[in-house]
C-alpha cells in the first residue's frame, strides 16, 4: 500500500470518526458520489455480462426465414415461427434454441432506410443467419444469378422434389446454368392461416445456410401441412 493511499485513510477515518451519523452520509454522498455511482454502473455492466454469458446466454438459431417481399406484419412472422418451433422442435431444443424470421425491403421510398436494409441483409448472409428465403416469383431470376440460393436439388429428396413438381420454379445461376431454385407458395395454407404473403411469391434456401436439416424439415412441412 502506498504512502500516499495510508495518508489518505488515516485523514479520512479521523474525519469521519468525528461527525454524526448524519453529517457522514451528508459528506459521503458530496464527497464520494462520482465514485459510487462509477462503482454501480462497473456492477451492474458486470452483472449484465455475467447473466446475458453464464446464466441466460441467448438462444442460438435453429432456423431463421427472410423475407423480401415488402412489408410483413410481425405478428404473422411470429405465427410462423411459432408454428415451426411446435413442430420442428423438441421441447430440450426450445430451451437452447429459436426459430426467427426477418424482412427486408427495397423499395421504401426512404433510400437510406433502403441502404441500412441492404446492409443488414448481406451482413446477415455473411454471418450465417439466413437459412430460407421468401421472394416475389418475378425476383427469382435475379436472386439466382446473384449466386444468393442453393439449387433444391442439392438439399431436397428425389421423393420430395417429385411431390412438389408442379411447384418447382427454374432459374440460371450466376454461371448461367439453369436449375431450380425455388417452390412457389401460391395456395400454401400454413402461409395463408398466418396471413403470410403467399400468392406470387416462392420460397427459396440461401446458399450458405449451415442449418441445412432444419430447413429441409421446415420445407417438408410448409408444404406438407
Amino acid at each position: 500500500m502506498s504512502e500516499y493511499f495510508k495518508n489518505f485513510i488515516t485523514v479520512e477515518g479521523k474525519k469521519l470518526k468525528e461527525m454524526t451519523l448524519k453529517e457522514k452520509a451528508v459528506y459521503i454522498c458530496e464527497y464520494y458520489k462520482i465514485h459510487i455511482i462509477a462503482t454501480i454502473f462497473v456492477v451492474f455492466i458486470a452483472g449484465s455480462i455475467i447473466d446475458s454469458v453464464w446464466i441466460h446466454p441467448p438462444k442460438k438459431l435453429f432456423l431463421q426465414t427472410a423475407f423480401s417481399v415488402g412489408y410483413v406484419a410481425d405478428e404473422s412472422m411470429n405465427a410462423l415461427n411459432e408454428a415451426l418451433t411446435e413442430i420442428l422442435m423438441t421441447v430440450e431444443e426450445r430451451e437452447t434454441l429459436q426459430v426467427t424470421s426477418s424482412y427486408f425491403m427495397y423499395d421504401s421510398g426512404n433510400p437510406q432506410m433502403d441502404m441500412a436494409n441492404q446492409q443488414k441483409f448481406t451482413a446477415m448472409i455473411a454471418s450465417n443467419e439466413l437459412d430460407l428465403f421468401v421472394i416475389d416469383q418475378d425476383d427469382l431470376e435475379t436472386s439466382a444469378a446473384q449466386g444468393l440460393l442453393l439449387p433444391l436439388p442439392d438439399i431436397l429428396p428425389d421423393s420430395l422434389l417429385s411431390s412438389l413438381s408442379d411447384k418447382l420454379m427454374e432459374a440460371a445461376d450466376e454461371n448461367g446454368t439453369r436449375a431450380y431454385f425455388a417452390v412457389k407458395l401460391d395456395g400454401c395454407k400454413l402461409f395463408a392461416d398466418n396471413s403470410l404473403p403467399a400468392d406470387g411469391r416462392c420460397l427459396a434456401v440461401i446458399v450458405n445456410s449451415i442449418r441445412l436439416d432444419n430447413a429441409l424439415k421446415a420445407i417438408e412441412y410448409i408444404f406438407g401441412s
